[in-house]
């Protein structure tokens, strides 16, 4: 391992060394007589509007970098010969990226941007110049000076319609999204037009469109003010009385057609009547565009359907018909996949399919299997068996019943089953960044038919506070989960966070039963249900991120996770499967999984042991910078902090109790780099994390991890390997 990491070193030193010596030919590729555009820079002085927005308007800016001035694409361009019939050269080419050549044309286009954009934010007098310098030979920087002036402001505002709805709707000033007083700006102009209309295709009028909405603007220049007046555009002013009947004429739905795939059998391949359950537009009603809104987002959810269009026509004086047309996708889908393990020295293979049948009941259903099954060799001779399948069915309506059953056989250990089962429901409101689901009721049963003499020892002994983790029970729950993304997929470049949030509790029910009627309880005063003891426990956590994005190939990820469990009643711990674990690809990854905490607690190495590093509390922190190197390869760096606790003192979990006093002096922390392959539908990642701080170790006062304080790569580095991002 420690020959492999030497050589993996050796390798990113040559590849950096070449960039290096790259770097210093970027004009190689630049003809005689003309300039690489190395930097291009937006001044602005005033603090109203960002120089970040304002470079989306360029029409020409410097090559690609990474941390904000390494241009390594074009290092790697650059460093190709003249000769394309050789296969490095065209990689080279491939992967890398030109040199952006000056262009004098770009450069006054780009001028002419940016004062339209400024105008567009009410800086009418602004002055945009542009400095050049030229830094070495074919090198060029420019910088776009903008000189904003006094902004303009709405002095006052009022509408001029004669038309009855326009007035009703536009009657109440707090209503509107112009307000007298603030600075000009054309965004919250057409955000107003947008209001109106969408209030007036709401209540009827199909044919009324945004654009038929205009601003008569009077500027009073000395006083750096602006009238404005809304009224409705020339071009609906002077058309034909035919016209603007129309226009302003309520519609509603005579009839709604479904056109749908068929079978060959010649019937429908789904069936009309279940998809009229998703179909907000109602007969006999006006039209609504926000019934057609959730319609689309309400078809688009069933999984069988590739493609929806609903669209009118008009039938009568005040009359719509609406067509909307199904087209299904692929019914049935398999899967397969192989993968090999490797976990604290140990080698493993798995390998799973999977089954999906979009259209089971020709109503949309969604029936999934999946079976997996995995064999670790182990370093003692022993081998670790483990099976799983499960299957689901999901209805349109956001309906899903699954089961799931899981075999683990671990050698030294236990053998172990777990079966689940449950229901639940999945809510996403129109036009909300919020989704839920609520699972109704997850009924899960965990039975250890066999059990090692050292493992009973270890765990099931009446003094240990955990056994009731490793012994056979039932867990009946239910939870709350919640999801929020900023992201939009039609502004990639911007900045976003998202939010998650699950809640979860179980026993609750059967212990207010148990109580009710007083059953009988065990030797340890706990009440159990077909002689087996249930859990009884809270669980909440919540999962935050933020993408701070610079520009296309630099972005900087943010990621807060704080989760809490907490037993009580008829439990006095919370069941393994159900605690936090900390460490491995998702966490610190200075730490390879489960290896991390509760708290200061040391761990022996033992397989044994490996069961006592689990927590009620977990605490993680990240940040982590990613670059884009070329096409589909990216590159991090990142640190990691964070550790697990418990919410008990355990005799077994020595350091490992959550003390407000003493938690922070006990977080771990890592930090290290990373590759990731992004190919679009899938992100292979590589992680290598090194140890910066070991609460394990401050007893004999070694926490920090150093090579004074004996850094080791057997005992503080780890490598990850992983599918999609950590976060």
């Amino acid at each position: 391992m420690r020959y492999c990491a030497n050589k993996i070193l050796f390798l990113l030193c040559v590849v950096l060394a070449l960039l290096s010596f790259g770097s210093c030919k970027t004009t190689k590729f630049v003809p005689e007589g003309e300039y690489l555009l190395n930097k291009a820079r937006v001044n602005v002085d005033t603090k109203d509007v960002e120089k970040e927005e304002l470079k989306s308007y360029l029409r020409q800016t410097q090559n690609s970098e990474v941390l904000g001035f390494w241009k390594m694409q074009l290092n790697l361009y650059s460093l190709s010969g003249f000769d394309t019939s050789k296969w490095i050269n065209r990689q080279l080419r491939k992967i890398g990226e030109p040199p952006e050549i000056y262009s004098p044309t770009l450069t006054d286009v780009s001028v002419g941007q940016l004062r339209q954009a400024m105008h567009n934010r009410g800086f009418f007098l602004a002055k945009v110049d542009t400095t050049m310098r030229i830094t070495a030979p074919k090198k060029i920087e420019i910088s776009y000076n903008i000189e904003a002036n006094t902004p303009y402001t709405i002095r006052s505002y009022r509408t001029s319609f004669t038309e009855d709805p326009l007035i009703r709707y536009t009657a109440d000033p707090q209503r509107s999204r112009v307000k007298v007083g603030e600075r000009y700006n054309t965004e919250t102009l057409n955000s107003e037009r947008q209001r109106i209309t969408q209030i007036m295709r709401r209540t009827g009028y199909y044919y009324f469109d945004q654009n038929y909405l205009q601003y008569v603007a009077d500027s009073a220049f000395s006083q750096h003010a602006i009238d404005l007046v809304l009224t409705l555009s020339d071009e609906i002013k002077s058309a034909p009385d035919s016209v603007h009947d129309k226009l302003f004429t309520q519609f509603k739905i005579r009839n709604i057609n479904f056109v749908i795939d068929t079978l060959k059998s010649g019937k429908q391949a789904i069936r009309e009547k279940k998809l009229r359950r998703y179909c907000y537009i109602q007969e006999g009603a006006l039209f609504n565009e926000a019934m057609v809104e959730r319609t689309y987002t309400a078809l688009n959810s069933i999984g069988i359907i590739k493609y929806i269009n609903v669209s009118f026509e008009q039938v009568a004086d005040n009359q719509l018909d609406c067509h909307i047309v199904v087209t299904r996708g692929k019914e049935h889908s398999v899967t397969a996949e192989v993968e090999g393990t490797y976990s604290a020295g140990d080698w493993g293979v798995g390998a799973g399919a999977g089954y999906v049948n979009r259209n089971i009941f020709r109503g949309g259903e969604q029936l999934s299997i999946n079976a997996k099954g995995s064999y670790e060799w182990r370093q003692n001779g022993g081998r670790a068996i483990e099976a799983k399948a499960d299957a689901s069915l999901l209805f349109p309506n956001s309906l899903k019943i699954n089961v799931a059953y899981q075999f683990q056989n671990r050698p030294q250990e236990y053998s172990r089953t777990i079966v689940n089962a449950g229901v639940g429901y999945s809510y996403h409101k129109p036009r909300s960044r919020w989704y839920h689901t609520f699972s109704l009721i997850d009924v899960g049963y965990v039975y250890l038919p066999w059990i090692s003499n050292s493992f009973r020892e270890y765990f099931l002994q009446n003094s240990n506070i955990l056994k009731y983790s490793y012994e056979d029970h039932f867990i009946v729950s239910w939870g709350y989960q919640a999801s929020y993304s900023s992201y939009r997929a039609n502004q990639p470049l911007r900045s976003y966070g998202t939010i998650r949030i699950n809640a979860e509790t179980a026993g609750n029910a059967l212990y207010g039963l148990s109580k009710l009627f007083s059953l009988p309880q065990d030797e340890e005063g706990a009440y159990r249900i077909f002689n087996i003891r249930y859990a009884q426990y809270a669980k909440a956590d919540i999962d935050l991120s933020y993408h701070h994005i610079f520009n296309k190939s630099n972005r900087l990820v943010y990621h807060a996770f704080v989760g809490v469990a907490v037993p009580f009643g008829n439990a006095s711990s919370i069941p393994f499967e159900k605690r936090y674990f900390a460490g491995g690809a998702n966490s610190v990854r200075g730490w390879t999984m489960r290896s991390l905490g509760p708290g200061t607690y040391k761990g022996t190495g033992q397989r044994i042991d490996f069961n006592n590093q689990a927590g009620d509390i977990k605490l993680d922190l990240n940040i982590e910078y990613r670059i884009k190197i070329f096409k589909f390869l990216e590159a991090a760096a990142f640190t990691d902090a964070g550790n697990i606790w418990t919410i008990r003192d355990y005799d077994t979990q020595s350091g490992g109790l959550f003390r407000f006093t003493e938690f922070y002096k006990q977080i771990a922390w890592a930090y290290g780099v990373g590759l990731r392959l992004n190919f679009e539908y899938f992100v292979f990642r590589i992680d290598f994390g090194v140890k910066l701080h070991d609460p394990s170790r401050i007893a004999d006062g070694t926490q920090w991890r150093t090579v004074a304080n004996g850094l080791r790569w057997k005992d503080d580095m780890s490598l990850h390997f992983a599918i999609g991002y950590p976060f």
